[in-house]
């Protein structure tokens, strides 16, 4: 058949990817945008580093400050139980005031008894040494008149002398409960100013203990309060910057959607473009690059072919025993990265691979995209074709005919393939169609 004759899709322009960057000054812009996010985060990680230093120092403080109030309250307790004590020390001092009163009073009472004792000696010593001699009590006794009148005189002597011993007896005794009374008064008086005093000065001390720990406990609330407002400064800064990513992220989104919308216009254009190109001639060039081969093994009339085998209504059976791993339409080609059209179906595996329908060959070659191929005509305008067969593997030449379900080559990875496979397509009058409902899938 003369190759002229043959149609052909054209094929499908190459569409941009949609990794492919948007223009220069809308990639600055989100660059930029991009670089502004990245700066600000990095000021959030500083402030949340600050402002976890700023919590531990503000829980220091408040477990200072905790620690503190108790020793306040302990220390109070204490100058508490020492007032208490002081008020009955103050009982106590009160009672041995009065104590030192009496004593006081019993004093006097001595030292008034003592005085009156002392006159009375004093008055009968000086009537003695005025009125007669210390020879007065013999000369009273030798100048009696009788016996009788000596023995009064004696007997009074001796109530005189006597009683004046008693006297002295009662002084020294006074005198000396008088020292006891003054040296017991003087005893108490100093024991309780002395305890007092001890009390006094602990009081002192616990009291100027308590104002140096509330004079802490000030400092570490002021120093609390300036951190708590350090603390909050940074929260608000860390809201500020918050803000600002926001409305970057979003500002951003809105040029990724604006990027997005305008390459999805231009895909949809050449998609549009493609399609309407679909049907067209393909380019006898096209053709020409195939390279006829030679068919040692391929009998054009087999001996014995296989028998037909219709498995659906449009009379086809599957090409190949392998799995399908990619179907008709558009995608992004997995060599080049492109968005264009997958002409037909995939069959991954290995194996032969078989004509789909009785047909008679147009092409038994090789090219640089389909490697070594076949390509039939069934007539009635449809085409089949099986491409990427494993060098040397082709069974069949051009202008042979050939049944339903003959060997054409196994399946192989010739050409642009990414692995063992075979590439089958459909055509009707020329267009390339989605093979799967020739196929019953």
């Amino acid at each position: 058949m003369d190759r002229k004759q043959l149609v052909k899709f054209i094929s499908i322009p190459l569409l941009s990817s949609l990794l492919i960057l948007p223009m220069d000054v809308n990639a600055r812009s989100i660059e930029d945008l991009t670089q502004e996010k990245e700066q600000l985060e990095k000021q959030l990680q500083e402030l949340d580093g600050e402002s976890t230093s700023q919590q531990v120092k503000l829980d220091g403080l408040e477990a200072r400050k905790e620690q503190l109030r108790t020793e306040t309250i302990a220390l109070q307790e204490k100058i508490d139980a020492l007032t208490l004590q002081m008020a009955e020390q103050q009982i106590q001092l009160k009672n041995a005031a009065e104590k030192i009163k009496g004593l006081d009073k019993e004093i006097a009472t001595l030292e008034e008894r003592i005085a009156i004792r002392r006159e009375k000696l004093q008055i009968q010593a000086r009537s003695v040494q005025t009125n007669g001699n210390s020879n007065l009590v013999l000369k009273a006794v030798f100048n009696s008149d009788s016996l009788a009148e000596m023995v009064g005189n004696v007997s009074v002597i001796n109530r005189i002398m006597g009683h004046n011993r008693d006297i002295m007896t009662e002084q020294k005794n006074d005198q000396m409960i008088l020292q006891e009374k003054k040296a017991e008064a003087e005893d108490v008086k100093q024991e309780l100013e002395l305890l007092s005093a001890n009390v006094e000065v602990a009081r002192t001390n616990l009291v100027t203990q308590k104002g140096e720990l509330e004079n802490q406990i000030e400092q570490i609330a002021q120093e609390y309060e300036l951190t708590e407002a350090e603390k909050e400064e940074i929260v608000q800064q860390q809201q500020a910057i918050i803000h600002s990513v926001s409305n970057l992220s979003d500002d951003m989104k809105e040029e990724q959607r604006r990027i997005a919308d305008e390459e999805a216009n231009k895909q949809r254009a050449e998609q549009e473009k493609a399609e309407k190109m679909a049907g067209e001639m393909v380019p006898e060039s096209f053709f020409e690059e195939s390279v006829p081969l030679e068919y040692t093994s391929a009998d054009p009339t087999p001996s014995n072919p296989p028998e037909e085998t219709i498995v659906n209504g449009a009379g086809f059976v599957a090409p190949s025993n392998g799995f399908i791993s990619d179907s008709f339409g558009y995608r992004l080609h997995p060599i080049t990265g492109e968005w264009k059209l997958h002409g037909g179906i995939d069959f991954a595996g290995s194996g032969p691979i078989v004509t789909a329908k009785k047909g008679t060959v147009l092409v038994a070659g090789y090219h640089s995209q389909w490697g070594y191929y076949v390509k039939l005509d069934h007539g009635n305008g449809i085409e089949t074709l099986y491409a990427h067969m494993e060098a040397g593997s082709l069974k069949v030449a051009p202008g042979q005919d050939i049944l339903q379900g003959q060997e054409l080559g196994i399946m192989g990875t010739t050409g642009e393939s990414t692995g063992v496979h075979l590439h089958f397509e459909v055509y009707e009058n020329g267009t390339r169609v989605d093979p799967a409902p020739y196929l019953g899938l």
